[in-house]
């Protein structure tokens, strides 16, 4: 079954005849708002399988100041269906802006709309859930987007890249449904049992960390570059779990050929701390790190001699802190 059920461009809308080419950034997952949940609502002509409307409200027509690339909802015969609006190369106006600028410019991300109903059937809820989950796997491979760059309208409005909305959460919530848990499952669908090649060497390790001082997690298994594993999860903070043979265990992201994967967590220090500098697998005197540092969070130490300790990245320099 095709991810992409239909497609009809919104041509009269003034969004596709300003026609700003753009290369995905990301994507932002909307729900609309209004209790209907058909896509002819937004989406016209009829191509005999969305149905008509009849009173002319749908957005291919000049004097709409919003768009989006694709609609999720129903046809006429209650399927749930993807509707392709815009070519996905072009932006779109979707999100509105926030005190960091736009998502719909820069950086430009891919929108779509989730048809909303009454917000009570959870069904039709879950189907609009997975039909979505399909839409962000398939665009994330076709144009490598990054799992973590797709986000819903409220995201964006929280990251400072759109208007203050609160979709889908407004909808998800009644029902469960988390955008932690959508990337998780968009992750999954990506690259679920399938056979990555490895970009570099790496190795796999019998927890989701590696511990060069403690020596908790040792290494399984060491691989050399071109080798093929079979992706099995990713746990959304750079690492994922893969199968060698009989021998399974946990790899950076980082040496993984596959789109979509989860990388090391950017943070701040809150205050000064004395770190730990490692090199070639020993300590070598503490190095002082200011309040207000970035650093890429390798892993925390769960086990071991320095358990609850993480390891960071500074540049090329790591530590322990």
């Amino acid at each position: 079954m095709s991810v992409i059920n239909g497609k009809i461009i919104l041509t009269k809308n003034p969004c596709y005849q300003t026609y700003q080419r753009m290369t995905p950034k990301g994507i932002v997952v909307h729900s609309t708002g209004v209790n209907n949940p058909y896509i002819k609502r937004y989406v016209q002509p009829d191509d005999g399988i969305i149905g008509k409307n009849i009173y002319g409200n749908d957005w291919n027509n000049p004097s709409e100041d919003v768009c989006v690339h694709g609609f999720i909802g129903k046809d006429k015969n209650d399927n749930v269906k993807f509707y392709q609006t815009l070519p996905f190369d072009i932006c779109c106006w979707g999100v509105g802006g926030g005190w960091n600028g736009s998502y719909n410019y820069d950086p430009a991300f891919i929108q779509f709309e989730m048809c909303e109903d009454d917000l009570r059937d959870k069904a039709y809820c879950k189907a609009c859930y997975n039909k979505a989950v399909e839409v962000c796997a398939y665009l994330c491979k076709k144009y490598k987007i990054n799992v973590d760059n797709v986000v819903s309208h409220r995201e964006a409005y929280l990251r400072g890249y759109g208007s203050e909305h609160w979709d889908p959460t407004n909808w998800w919530d009644k029902f469960g449904y988390t955008m932690d848990g959508f990337r998780a499952a968009v992750r999954k669908k990506l690259a679920a049992k399938k056979k990555v090649r490895l970009k570099d060497g790496g190795a796999l390790y019998k927890y989701p960390y590696k511990d060069p001082l403690g020596g908790s997690s040792k290494v399984k298994k060491k691989f050399a570059k071109g080798a093929v594993v079979v992706w099995l999860k990713d746990d959304g903070y750079g690492w994922s779990k893969v199968r060698s043979g009989t021998t399974t265990g946990w790899m950076m992201n980082l040496h993984i050929d596959a789109p979509g994967l989860s990388k090391f967590k950017t943070c701040t220090l809150t205050k000064k701390t004395n770190a730990f500098r490692v090199v070639n697998g020993k300590r070598e005197g503490t190095a002082p790190l200011s309040a207000g540092t970035k650093y890429k969070l390798i892993c925390t130490i769960e086990r071991g001699r320095y358990s609850g300790e993480r390891y960071i990245k500074i540049g090329k320099d790591k530590y322990y802190i």
